[in-house]
C-alpha cells in the first residue's frame, strides 16, 4: 500500500510540476534599469563656477531626481569635465554624449572608440547611461556603413564594461530625407544590438520640420519590433526657432513632457536641448516651472 501510494504521489507531483508555468514565463525580457526618465539636457554653451551653481540649484529644486544628458565637445578632453559631473552626480543621474551627432565626421573609426575609452576611464563613477550614438542616421553624419561601424564599436567596449547604453535615432518628417529612420535602423544596426541595446531614444524638432506632428504611437510601437528589449524614449527636443517665446516653449515642454505611455517599455526622456538657456536661473522661470509640472511623481 505504501509502495502504491508513493507511486500515485510521484505521478501527482510530476503532473503538477509540468503543468505549472516556468519561472518568470510572463515576464518579457527588459535591457534597461530605468523604467522612468525625466531627462535634461546640459550642453558647452555656458561657462562658469557661478553658472554650474546655478544649473545644480535647477536640478536640485526639480520634484524629482531627472537624468541630465552631457553633451561633450569635441575639443574638451574627458578629464576637464570631471568637475561639472562630479558635481551633476551628487544630485542627478547622467547620460553620458561623448560625440554629439554634428562632431561624428569629424572622427574615424579609430578615434571615435578612442573617445569612448578615454571618457570611460575619466568619468565612469559619475555616469549612468552611455550614449554611444547621437541622431545616428542623420544625413549630415557622413558615410551610413562608417557611422554604423563607429557605434558599433562604441557599443561593444561600453558592454564589455556592464554599463548602459543608449541609442538615438533622428526623426524627420515624411520626405525630409531619401530613407526613414526605422529604414536606417533595420539596415545598419546590428543583430546583438537589436536584442541588447539598454535604450533606444528619437531625437525630434518640430520647428524643423515645419511643425509636422509624427504618429509617436505608430512610431514607439515599430521601433519595439526592431528593439523589442529597449527602453523606448523621446532623446532629443526643444522649441527652435528663432521668435519662439516663452509660451511657445512652455507649450511644446508641457506637451512632451506629458507624453503618455505609448508602449510597454517606455521610459519617457526628452532631454530638452536647451534647458540651461531657456530654465536656468530657476527661480520665477516659467520653462522650468511647465517641466517640473509635468513630471508625475509616483507615490
Amino acid at each position: 500500500m505504501k509502495k502504491c501510494l508513493t507511486l500515485i504521489y510521484s505521478i501527482l507531483f510530476f503532473i503538477l510540476l509540468n503543468a505549472l508555468p516556468p519561472a518568470n514565463a510572463d515576464t518579457p525580457k527588459t535591457n534597461f534599469q530605468h523604467t522612468q526618465i525625466y531627462g535634461i539636457t546640459v550642453d558647452d554653451s555656458w561657462e562658469g563656477e557661478e553658472k554650474t551653481a546655478q544649473i545644480i540649484e535647477a536640478i536640485k529644486a526639480m520634484k524629482t531626481k531627472p537624468t541630465v544628458r552631457i553633451v561633450m565637445s569635441k575639443d574638451v578632453s574627458p578629464k576637464e569635465y570631471q568637475s561639472l559631473f562630479r558635481q551633476i552626480h551628487d544630485v542627478a543621474y547622467i547620460m553620458a554624449t561623448p560625440v554629439d551627432s554634428y562632431d561624428m565626421k569629424k572622427y574615424s573609426k579609430a578615434s571615435y572608440l578612442k573617445r569612448f575609452q578615454e571618457s570611460y576611464a575619466a568619468l565612469a563613477d559619475y555616469v549612468d547611461i552611455w550614449e554611444i550614438g547621437n541622431e545616428v542616421n542623420g544625413d549630415w553624419l557622413g558615410n551610413d556603413a562608417l557611422v554604423a561601424a563607429k557605434i558599433y564599436d562604441a557599443y561593444k567596449f561600453i558592454q564589455s564594461k556592464q554599463a548602459e547604453s543608449a541609442l538615438t535615432g533622428y526623426y524627420f518628417a515624411p520626405e525630409k530625407q531619401k530613407g526613414t529612420m526605422e529604414e536606417w535602423l533595420k539596415r545598419y544596426i546590428p543583430q546583438d544590438m537589436k536584442e541588447n541595446l539598454n535604450y533606444v531614444l528619437v531625437s525630434y524638432y518640430e520647428d524643423d520640420n515645419d511643425g509636422y506632428q509624427p504618429n509617436w504611437q505608430e512610431i514607439f510601437e515599430g521601433l519595439t519590433k526592431i528593439f523589442p528589449h529597449s527602453g523606448m524614449g523621446i532623446g532629443e527636443c526643444g522649441n527652435t526657432k528663432e521668435n519662439a517665446t516663452i509660451q511657445s516653449k512652455v507649450k511644446m515642454v508641457t506637451r512632451y513632457y506629458s507624453m503618455p505611455k505609448y508602449v510597454e517599455n517606455y521610459v519617457g526622456g526628452y532631454f530638452w536641448w536647451y534647458w540651461v538657456q531657456d530654465a536656468v536661473p530657476h527661480e520665477d522661470n516659467k520653462v522650468w516651472q511647465a517641466i517640473n509640472n509635468a513630471i508625475t511623481v509616483d507615490e
